[in-house]
């Protein structure tokens, strides 16, 4: 008899730090050495490559499902994001936020909402459901205390999509390109974080 064979799982990482070797990328590097670990496909996305434009709020993808004001490489990240078992989202703190380019991703999801015409309160999501997500957030300010609004910026519009968040890290007190690479202990983190996220795919 021929054994079937193994799930295959894929975790997508976004990474929206504007700066090259940023911390958040080496911390988003170190998560998805854990994913890869466990046996699971893994692919990083920077957003600073991409040409993504931001939303118009036209609400035409309400009855298109997709946009229609950009063509840009936002319609290849939603096929992704469909395809993905696991998503981790990071971005560095600007202004006690996200950064821009990760507040333009976050509206361009808006296409994986339906909304019922007849209802604008009756609403489900289009994304495939039981997805598994990973926060984080690098920043200069040592208190925790700051980081809230940037960990619900990411948090809040994924729950609504129906992810479910296991696990938030923050990274507090660097602000220069690849301090955290002085920090083992952040760094170790950062590797559990991603072996915990890809056990809970499995789950």
């Amino acid at each position: 008899m021929i054994p079937l064979a193994s799930k295959i799982y894929y975790v997508i990482g976004i990474n929206a730090s504007p700066r090259k070797n940023s911390n958040t990328e080496i911390l988003m590097n170190q998560m998805m050495k854990g994913v890869k670990s466990q046996g699971v496909i893994t692919e990083i996305v920077n957003l600073k490559d991409l040409h993504l434009k931001p939303c118009l709020a036209c609400e035409g993808c309400r009855t298109t499902r997709t946009c229609r004001a950009h063509i840009d490489d936002m319609q290849i990240l939603i096929t992704k994001l469909k395809a993905a078992q696991g998503f981790i989202l990071g971005s560095p703190m600007h202004n006690y936020n996200v950064t821009a380019i990760m507040k333009i991703f976050l509206d361009r999801m808006y296409p994986l909402h339906y909304f019922n015409p007849e209802n604008r309160k009756e609403r489900h999501s289009l994304l495939p459901q039981n997805k598994k997500v990973l926060i984080y957030t690098v920043c200069e300010q040592q208190d925790n205390k700051y980081v809230k609004m940037a960990l619900d910026a990411m948090r809040l519009p994924l729950e609504t999509l129906g992810c479910e968040v296991v696990s938030e890290l923050t990274a507090t007190g660097f602000f220069k390109a690849g301090e955290v690479l002085n920090d083992q202990e952040i760094l170790d983190k950062a590797y559990t974080e991603g072996i915990n996220l890809a056990k809970s795919l499995k789950k």
